[in-house]
């Protein structure tokens, strides 16, 4: 049998195409990697193997996050994972955004509310709201409202009958500006395209590469500043709130697509990182 370099980690379906999938395998078969394609939840994996795992498209759990957290340890016991696992954990739940807020970082206003807790919807002061859950991927349960619509508290009721959720204002700039979101890769930001609005059941639609404004670039390296130099990839998703000013949206360390397709030579970087960590972890 042929030497195995990384495990991969993905999902057995995934909700999506993977636009990273066919730069990425071109990429690591450039940099002379071998690659196994592993889905976190497939019980058929072997996760105790002593392989190291890089972290790509478990796009479904959060459907199941426990479970998540069980495979994350029990990978990370065998071998080292990429991104590191506390930087993982840390960055499951979007109550992260709360903590950015607290180092100075700005990022879209915020409300968590936890299981339980009464919110009075109108007293937020924004004529429409986003909500959706604490852990989510992609678009999972995000829903957009008017403020006064009584569907509005029924989502919220919903979703924190199982956890915590996010209540946030819609932000206006996403229309036209755009989500930027802006990608790391191996101690830097790479390139940045421009994303529209999506909501439960939407499909993606990106656009770029476009240049990485200075005040965006700023605020992307305060967000990424306490693990800028233990990660190998992320992303920030920015917006501009009424005043133009960048803030943070989302800070993706877990599974974030790189949209390397949208700037030539990004998957090679990242395998080439990618390469130069592994070698790293081999004794001798």
């Amino acid at each position: 049998m042929s030497r195995i370099d990384l495990r991969i980690a993905t999902c057995r379906e995934l909700p999506e195409p993977d636009p990273d999938a066919a730069p990425l395998a071109a990429a690591l078969a450039a940099a002379g990697l071998t690659a196994a394609l592993l889905g976190w939840d497939d019980p058929a994996a072997d996760w105790d193997a002593p392989i190291p795992t890089l972290v790509r498209t478990p796009w479904n759990y959060p459907l199941t996050p426990a479970a998540f957290l069980a495979w994350l340890d029990r990978a990370s016991a065998a071998a080292p994972v990429i991104n590191p696992p506390d930087v993982i954990r840390s960055n499951l739940r979007k109550r992260y955004l709360l903590a950015l807020a607290a180092r100075g970082v700005p990022v879209v206003p915020t409300l968590l509310v936890e299981p339980g807790q009464p919110v009075d919807l109108a007293a937020l002061a924004a004529p429409t709201l986003v909500i959706k859950p604490e852990i989510g991927a992609a678009s999972f349960a995000t829903r957009r409202f008017a403020a006064g619509d009584p569907a509005a508290l029924a989502h919220l009721a919903a979703l924190t009958a199982d956890g915590a959720a996010l209540v946030q204002p819609y932000v206006a700039s996403v229309d036209d500006h755009g989500e930027r979101a802006l990608i790391w890769i191996d101690g830097e930001l790479s390139h940045a395209i421009r994303k529209t609005p999506r909501f439960e059941g939407d499909a993606e639609h990106i656009a770029g590469p476009f240049a990485i404004a200075d005040d965006e670039r700023a605020v992307a390296e305060a967000a990424l500043a306490p693990v800028a130099d233990r990660i190998l990839y992320g992303r920030v998703d920015v917006a501009r709130d009424a005043a133009g000013r960048p803030m943070v949206m989302e800070l993706e360390l877990i599974d974030p697509s790189l949209y390397f397709a949208c700037c030539p030579g990004s998957a090679d970087r990242f395998a080439a990182a990618l390469r130069r960590a592994l070698a790293a972890l081999r004794p001798g």
